[in-house]
């Protein structure tokens, strides 16, 4: 069976709206999510994003160099340590890449359509 590929666009919100990035799904799995990000800009690099919907975990790369970090606090602290929801989480955006809301905007995307809750 064909799963239809999900695509997402970035818009600016200020004047004639243009676009600022595309994202598509290149795998997915029960264990494997993979993300393409490709910036408007043609001269700079683009964007993966790697993670796993199971363990609520992403990774963000710029060329080979990790930007950011998505962890689940329920699987980083063990499960005996405390009693942490799923749908909490920690983001972590490395020195040296100064987008934040765009790095936020990746996270969005990578949660959109998952129960947080389950």
């Amino acid at each position: 069976m064909m799963q239809k590929a999900a695509n997402w666009e970035g818009f600016s919100a200020q004047g004639n709206h243009p676009l600022l990035f595309r994202v598509e799904r290149t795998t997915k799995s029960f264990t494997r999510v993979e993300f393409q990000v490709f910036l408007n800009n043609q001269n700079s690099d683009d964007f993966k994003m790697r993670g796993s919907p199971f363990y609520r975990s992403c990774t963000i790369y710029k060329g080979d160099s990790i930007v950011a970090q998505v962890t689940s606090l329920m699987y980083k602290l063990g499960i005996q340590k405390a009693l942490v929801p799923r749908n909490r989480f920690r983001l972590t955006i490395f020195p040296g890449y100064a987008d934040h809301a765009f790095i936020v905007a990746l996270t969005v995307i990578f949660f959109y359509g998952r129960k947080l809750w389950i």
